[in-house]
């Protein structure tokens, strides 16, 4: 019974810390409350016990919502069922071993204090203000850690966390030179800026003021393969499900340190083959904030692809729905400059984007991707709320993408002809509950359920319309060691498939631009045995 309890309230909590329970007894209310003193904590009584539950790093609980919010919009003022009990807290009444829950609101100390000033919102923790509400849908389940900043912030000086530098010790990089701000392209600019491998394939895309856009709905008529593809669950070239490759993409965001440098290298050992006898490949979206730009090459010349989720990843995750041109113009190739210049992955090796906190920042931010000349963005968010439905196969964006394709906003309102989107599509919890990525699904409790939570969203893909199945995740993800455990064997399960290939996200689109049925896979060079990523840009 109190398992069951466990999973209907990690249902409501997207990626709550483990529960402790606390020696001391309490009577039920059905509801989660505030802890008396510290706003990270919450509780519920389960059974006549107390336990305490953990908020994200970042986040504060809101009895209104009974979720975890930014601080800003937290509330525990507000009453939940129109009684006292929403305040119960985890204060002890001082009797020994039988104390009792003390369902006052006392303690001149107590931080609900303070929080009481601040106005409750209506809107979910993801969605800022002054931001047209009409581009919006409300999302369940979308949750992104929250970093702090301490890198470079176009315009403005970085955000510092409280008591200086503090937290965990990071390990440190050797010193390089400094990477200047990257510029926006002058109009009739229709090369890449930085530095540039005479070696790794170059992407040529006209100015978008004289591109062509073409008019109408999406159809056959007015979008060909190898340049545009519409939105939807349609196999590209008519293929049937059993002719078309599973492609299965495996990304890590944000920084690349020596905390997480193991995992990438676990998963990615030798010895692990797709069906055409080449190793399997995955992505790296790095940021810059701590990352260890000498870990970052090893990895690339593994074969795992490197590619942009900007300089800062900059708090709040609001900044990013309303900020300028020149600023996600900054934060992209700024990254993108700043790995090719401190870890010596080639300039035009870097292709792809995603931004922080799937946080779309309309056509500032698209307009900035397709003129840093990267092939594909990875953020806009899709799929059912509720489990069910073929998922989407990437899509470029010579058409505007109707709400049902994009549904985090604020969406693109303009045209951006050759650039792919590889759709980040939900994912369903065990509870049937959805998220945004793997990890911010309803928790598991051990290897086997994690394991069985992998094997449901994958069938999703694999027995209808066999999209390209993305598991997306942050790799502290990977400190829940049954995590780790669990991704690890489905991956040798993945590998039992002969019409399943673990592939990187560039290597999704190459097969999007040359649709090849699973009987000449083994022949698609795009996803040929070079032997790294990096051999394959000499060549």
């Amino acid at each position: 019974m109190l398992a069951r309890l466990f999973g209907l309230i990690v249902a409501f909590m997207p990626m709550a810390f483990p529960a402790t329970r606390l020696d001391v007894k309490c009577g039920e209310n059905g509801v989660f409350s505030c802890h008396h003193s510290d706003p990270t904590i919450f509780t519920r009584c389960l059974e006549g016990q107390l336990y305490e539950f953990y908020c994200p790093d970042g986040l504060h609980f809101n009895t209104q919502t009974q979720t975890c919010d930014w601080p800003e919009a937290a509330d525990c003022t507000y009453n939940m069922g129109g009684d006292n009990m929403a305040q119960q807290a985890a204060r002890p009444s001082g009797n020994g071993d039988d104390d009792v829950v003390d369902d006052s609101m006392g303690g001149g100390d107590d931080w609900m204090g303070e929080n009481a000033m601040q106005k409750s919102t209506d809107l979910p923790w993801w969605r800022p203000a002054g931001v047209d509400p009409k581009s919006w849908e409300d999302v369940d389940g979308i949750w992104e850690s929250p970093i702090e900043v301490k890198g470079f912030v176009p315009g403005q000086p970085p955000r510092k966390s409280p008591g200086g530098e503090g937290g965990e010790d990071k390990p440190k990089s050797k010193p390089s030179k400094p990477t200047k701000p990257a510029q926006p392209p002058p109009a009739s600019s229709s090369g890449s800026s930085g530095v540039v491998s005479a070696s790794a394939e170059k992407i040529w895309r006209p100015d978008l003021a004289s591109a062509s856009k073409p008019d109408g709905p999406c159809g056959d008529h007015n979008c060909q393969l190898p340049a545009c593809y519409c939105a939807g669950s349609t196999i590209p070239n008519g293929m049937s499900p059993k002719e078309t490759p599973q492609m299965v993409m495996l990304t890590f965001d944000d920084e690349v340190s020596a905390a997480y440098y193991g995992y990438f290298q676990r998963l990615f050992r030798p010895g692990r083959y797709n069906p055409n006898g080449c190793p399997v490949r995955g992505g790296l979206f790095v940021s810059g904030d701590g990352t260890d730009y000498d870990l970052v090459y090893p990895l690339y010349a593994m074969g795992v692809e490197i590619a942009s989720h900007t300089m800062t990843h900059r708090f709040p995750h609001t900044w990013w729905a309303t900020a300028s041109y020149d600023e996600f113009y900054a934060e992209i190739e700024g990254m993108k400059r700043a790995l090719s210049e401190n870890s010596g992955v080639p300039y035009d090796a870097i292709h792809g984007f995603r931004v922080p906190f799937l946080q779309l920042g309309s056509d500032n931010m698209y307009k900035a991707i397709y003129d840093s000349k990267l092939v594909y963005d990875t953020s806009m968010f899709t799929g059912s709320v509720w489990e069910g439905g073929e998922p989407v196969w990437p899509f470029t964006l010579d058409f505007v993408p109707q709400e049902q394709y994009c549904q985090h906003g604020p969406c693109p309102k303009d045209q951006y002809p050759g650039l792919w989107e590889i759709p980040v599509q939900r994912w369903y919890g065990v509870d049937g509950h959805s998220c945004a990525m793997a990890d911010g699904c309803t928790s598991t409790g051990d290897a086997d359920e994690m394991l069985e939570f992998l094997r449901t969203n994958f069938k999703r893909y694999y027995n209808t319309n066999r999209a390209p199945f993305g598991i997306f995740v942050h790799a502290r993800w990977f400190h829940t060691e049954h995590h780790i455990n669990a991704l690890d064997a489905f991956i040798d399960e993945l590998m039992s498939l002969n019409d399943v290939y673990i592939v990187t996200p560039k290597q999704v689109i190459e097969w999007m631009k040359k649709p090849t049925p699973l009987s000449e896979a083994q022949y698609f060079r795009p996803w040929s045995c070079e032997g790294s990523i990096q051999d394959q840009h000499r060549r």
